[in-house]
């Protein structure tokens, strides 16, 4: 099943004929692993939070993202060690952390904008440019600089290390999951021409990483940000106590993390938004008329008016809906557990099992959403409690996406501000199962000053 849905030219459109199928929940089997989809609100409740103990990371996602970082970091640990990785990191993500980040956000999306208006010498005046390669700089740029500081930002060598192993191991590991090979575990560990790239790839990454790290700690790089960026707030955490802070191992882990987990996926939601703006003039003019509403060329962006551009925030959340990073979260239950579904019935899950929970169909079904496939920012307007889960939920909900949303609407709100957007036309916009769900074919579009 998971090859077919990779391999099919629309994936979703796959995912969709399945759930019509077979409804809500479905035993299917992926050789000797049993595995129960489901996009059951309840299920999904009880598998992320009721009973989230009773669930690990499944293998698959082990072997996928095991290629990428260890198993010593927040994303990959589990019960005790995951709760105590939590802790520590939680005061980073903190409101007044991520705050004092804003303005570094708002620096290196202006550069954008000036490189995009120095391109624009035609006789057009327009710039036709890969709009997911563009974001996926950017996105890159900003996190690493509110992770790493003054370290990354000045030191272009530094900088291009960092750049390119990250981008080279996510491009690596996207074909040997596409291709199976990343997914089997015997072929997993075969010395390949793409294995050897992704370790020396991850080698110099460490090294960079590492260079950097020991500057910070010797004092002679500082925070990029107004306060503490990442890695200071890291190193606060930092110590031989094993309980109560990071080793020097979990430190470097921690903060490649944070950088491979929030570049690919904002630079996937700021891809699909501008594709849903494109496609969608009216939602744009209305976005055009709140950002020119609330930001003024002469003031400084600050957080009190970020604050204030609540339809972005509508737009960036229905932009997830449609668009959601990961297409699926995959958990294998740890011990026997009974899950209730929303029809009454109980559900008993044995040791072993798979549990893929279909986020894609919970957030496209016309059992919880009122014409599900129409982009319309407006339903935000409302929460939507337990079937809005682009981040997931529970206890192992990402850390980093008040995070993301605040550098998603600094970005949407500045580039709209300045730019219009127009598809190229004769595209395929295929969605990839990939890392993230990003256009199969890249996105073009024609970039033209308001």
């Amino acid at each position: 099943m998971i090859r077919r849905a990779i391999l099919a030219d629309d994936p979703m459109a796959y995912n969709i004929k399945m759930a019509n199928k077979f409804g809500s929940y479905y035993h299917v089997s992926f050789g000797p692993i049993a595995r129960l989809t489901i996009d059951d609100p309840l299920l999904i409740q009880g598998v992320l939070k009721t009973n989230a103990r009773a669930y690990h990371k499944s293998n698959l996602m082990q072997l996928i993202l095991g290629s990428l970082i260890s198993n010593e970091n927040l994303l990959m640990s589990e019960d005790n060690i995951h709760a105590q990785h939590r802790r520590l990191i939680s005061p980073a993500f903190q409101h007044q952390n991520i705050n004092s980040m804003t303005s570094l956000m708002v620096d290196i999306t202006t550069e954008l904008i000036n490189k995009w208006s120095s391109s624009m010498n035609n006789e057009n005046n327009t710039l036709t440019i890969d709009i997911h390669k563009e974001m996926a700089r950017l996105t890159l740029d900003i996190v690493t600089g509110c992770v790493f500081g003054s370290g990354m930002m000045k030191n272009e060598h530094i900088r291009e290390i960092i750049h390119e192993g990250v981008t080279t191991t996510l491009k690596d590991v996207e074909q040997r999951t596409f291709n199976m090979i990343g997914i089997i575990p015997i072929i997993n560990q075969l010395p390949l021409p793409s294995k050897r790239r992704i370790e020396k790839s991850k080698r110099n990454v460490k090294l960079a990483v590492q260079h950097i790290i020991d500057e910070r700690k010797r004092g002679l790089t500082k925070s990029a940000c107004k306060g503490p960026d990442l890695l200071d707030l890291l190193l606060s955490a930092h110590g031989n106590d094993k309980i109560n802070k990071f080793s020097d191992e979990e430190l470097f882990q921690e903060a490649l993390t944070f950088v491979l987990a929030g570049h690919e996926t904002t630079a996937t939601l700021m891809t699909w938004t501008l594709y849903n703006l494109a496609s969608n003039p009216d939602v744009c003019h209305r976005l055009e008329e709140e950002i020119d509403s609330v930001l003024n060329d002469n003031e400084e962006i600050t957080i009190s008016t970020i604050s204030l551009l609540t339809y972005t925030e509508c737009v960036l959340k229905e932009s997830l809906r449609l668009h959601q990073p990961a297409a699926a979260i995959i958990r294998t239950a740890v011990e026997d557990n009974t899950l209730i579904a929303g029809d009454g019935k109980h559900i008993h899950i044995k040791k072993g099992t798979d549990i893929m929970i279909n986020l894609y169909m919970l957030h496209h079904s016309d059992k919880y959403w009122t014409e599900p496939f129409k982009f319309d920012p407006s339903r935000f307007d409302e929460r939507h409690v337990d079937i809005w889960l682009p981040f997931s939920s529970g206890p192992r909900s990402c850390i980093g996406q008040n995070f993301a949303m605040l550098e998603a609407k600094i970005m949407l709100a500045m580039i709209i501000k300045r730019f219009r957007f127009e598809l190229v036309p004769g595209q395929k916009h295929v969605p990839d199962i990939a890392v993230t769900i990003r256009p199969k074919y890249g996105m073009w579009m024609k970039v033209s000053p308001r």
